[in-house]
This record gives structure tokens, sequence and C-alpha cells, in this order.
């Protein structure tokens, strides 16, 4: 038997530069929820930076947050 996999939940989160404490850097973080799970990487890429333009700090990292449920076809 299969296994499938069924996309439940995904979560675009922004890591942003929050500057250095001394040599540490310091990431603030956002996370959208409630993102359709057949979005295409490129764009929810493109959401991000539009986002990004709202934010105080300069994007570090994009990232995209999956939940996957394993199911036996």
């Amino acid at each position: 038997m299969a296994i499938m996999d069924v996309k439940e939940n995904v979560r675009l989160k922004l890591e942003l530069d929050g500057g250095m404490d001394g040599d540490k850097q310091i990431i603030k973080s956002k996370t959208y929820s409630k993102i359709k799970p057949t979005v295409e990487n490129e764009a929810l890429y493109e959401v991000a930076e539009s986002l990004a333009d709202l934010q105080t700090y300069p994007i570090y990292k994009v990232k995209r947050l999956e939940e996957i449920h394993l199911v036996r076809e």
C-alpha cells in the first residue's frame, strides 16, 4: 500500500533582521496562517516581498511551514 501525503496547514514565516546585540544576530519573526496548501513557492515569496515593505525591519529569511498528514491508501 502506498502512503499519500495530505497538506493540512501551511503558514508563511518572515524572519526579520533586528540588528545585532554585540556579536549575536537579533531575529524578529511574523507568522501568517491560513495559507492555501496549493500555493506555489514563487507566489508565496512574492507575497512575502510585498509584506516586507510593510515591516519595520528588513527580511532576513522567508520560510514556508507545512503540516502534512500521512495516510495509507
